[in-house]
């Protein structure tokens, strides 16, 4: 094994805590293509693609002090009705910051700094920035269960994002597991044979994206529940292909003017929401996805 390999490993292995699951995944790609999206105006309809994707690289560790950087980023695609004016593509170009602390083989904290520029990306603005982060203490209560509990905040550009999280990692058999960090995603897995795993999960969507130049920095707003039903085999060895099917639930792109904001937003609550969207409302519907992932195990077995 090449030194560097070994370095990785290594590392990952000392940020179990942080992950509390079997595999720790090093690198993900995922298309999702939602075919015949209509408006709520008759007669229009759109195809939107989102194109995502996520690096995890550990930097250094002391057993106790682990950090790792990485980047998350993603490219979403949908066309308005030629009535409307406003940009098709919205890009998020974002860096993870990780760092975990170690109290114990059953207790750690962990902080996640996620600055970001979103926007069209048709001219620079120092106005696409956003700056947020995720932190959570955790502790593992069993060899079966964990818990955490923490935060997830973010500089919106409809105002400040805050969303108090509860995490669960539970191996309920041999074959059936639940993990999630409530409310933003929960996922249930069914360990099928050693090649397939089947499952539901869902995910709540809530991000904006600055719309630059001739549009004046307005903004639009990206919400959604997608629900899906999914199946994962390994491809080759650390390799892993996903498929999803799912159904989007209060899909919803208003675009705003860029001084029309909330007062806060509480996870899925809104506070002070005098707004008035720009464009047509789009409709719920089917969507589809696959991904490829990259995975290294870090299971105790």
């Amino acid at each position: 094994m090449k030194k560097g390999t070994l370095f990785v490993l290594v590392l990952l292995f000392k940020f179990i805590p942080a992950f509390t699951q079997d595999k720790f995944t090093v690198a993900e790609f995922s298309y999702n293509f939602a075919p015949g999206v209509r408006y709520e105006n008759p007669g229009l309809k759109s195809h939107i693609g989102y194109l995502s994707g996520v690096l995890n690289i550990p930097v250094f560790s002391t057993g106790k002090a682990t950090f790792l950087a990485g980047t998350r980023s993603n490219i979403w695609h949908f066309k308005y009705n030629t009535e409307q004016p406003w940009p098709n593509s919205y890009y998020s170009l974002g860096v993870t910051l990780t760092y975990n602390q170690k109290f114990s083989n059953n207790n750690s904290f962990l902080f996640v700094f996620i600055p970001r520029y979103n926007s069209d990306l048709l001219n620079p603005s120092p106005e696409a920035w956003q700056f947020g982060f995720l932190s959570y203490y955790t502790k593992r209560s069993s060899e079966k269960f964990l818990w955490k509990v923490g935060a997830y905040v973010n500089t919106e550009f409809f105002g400040l994002f805050v969303v108090p999280v509860y995490g669960i990692n539970w191996n309920m058999s041999s074959r059936w597991s639940l993990t999630g960090d409530i409310p933003i995603w929960t996922k249930i897995n069914y360990k099928a044979s050693e090649k397939l795993n089947l499952g539901f999960s869902y995910m709540a969507l809530v991000s904006s994206y600055r719309l630059t130049g001739e549009f004046n920095n307005d903004y639009i707003s990206r919400f959604a529940i997608e629900p899906v039903l999914y199946a994962e085999i390994p491809v080759v060895k650390n390799l892993y292909l996903k498929s999803k099917i799912g159904y989007t639930l209060g899909r919803d792109y208003p675009v705003y003017d860029r001084d029309d904001k909330l007062d806060l937003k509480l996870s899925l609550i809104e506070f002070g929401n005098k707004r008035t969207p720009l464009n047509t409302d789009i409709k719920d519907g089917v969507f589809f996805e696959i991904s490829i992932a990259y995975k290294v195990d870090i299971s105790n077995d």
